[in-house]
């Protein structure tokens, strides 16, 4: 029971110690469930999560502006054989690719959740392939790409800092339009081209 206690606390705690590397990996794990589960239709308890509520709520925001260009990009792609690591990476890696190489912000980080939901919802309709293992393999990218530069931050919380439930996390819901329009964009580039 102790160990079940000390392994939740991170639910509701707004603790501002260096989070483990073990930790974001615990978290990347639930948030990539909860955002499957929430495409498919079930039911995520969001009272007991500041960090994910504040993450569920940005996610939302993306798919208000973006769901139609996301889910164009998602017809396209040949999921005939389903979408495994590589390919789930390979997709995602255009999300973080700049000018300057590799740059993680938080509003790339959901709008990769956005994609992952429009995909996951994608995925449960298709008979042949299966959405089950995407939330694995969500988290298996975020565990190998981006949990260093979370943990740089000061974990999952700084997300809630950068967009909670105040006035002028507002301003930032036009760069999560811009930034999830451009990803459908450049992807619904290299895919056609």
């Amino acid at each position: 029971m102790k160990k079940t206690m000390a392994s939740t606390t991170w639910l509701t705690s707004n603790n501002t110690t260096q989070p483990t590397r073990e930790f974001v990996f615990e978290q990347n794990s639930t948030f990539a469930i909860n955002i499957v589960k929430e495409a498919l239709g079930e039911k995520v308890d969001l009272s007991k999560d500041k960090i994910y509520r504040t993450l569920s709520t940005c996610v939302g925001e993306v798919l208000a502006n973006c769901e139609s260009p996301m889910q164009q990009l998602v017809n396209r792609l040949d999921l005939s054989r389903g979408i495994g690591h590589d390919k789930f990476a390979t997709l995602a890696d255009e999300l973080f690719e700049a000018e300057n190489g590799f740059i993680v912000l938080w509003e790339r980080i959901v709008t990769l959740f956005a994609f992952t939901w429009v995909l996951s919802k994608q995925l449960h309709t298709d008979p042949v392939v299966s959405s089950s293992n995407i939330s694995k393999i969500l988290a298996s990218y975020l565990n190998d790409k981006i949990t260093p530069w979370i943990l740089q931050e000061g974990g999952w919380i700084k997300i809630c800092n950068e967009f909670g439930d105040d006035a002028a996390a507002s301003n930032k819901w036009k760069y999560f339009f811009l930034t999830g329009l451009g990803i459908g964009l450049v992807a619904t580039y290299k895919l056609t081209h």
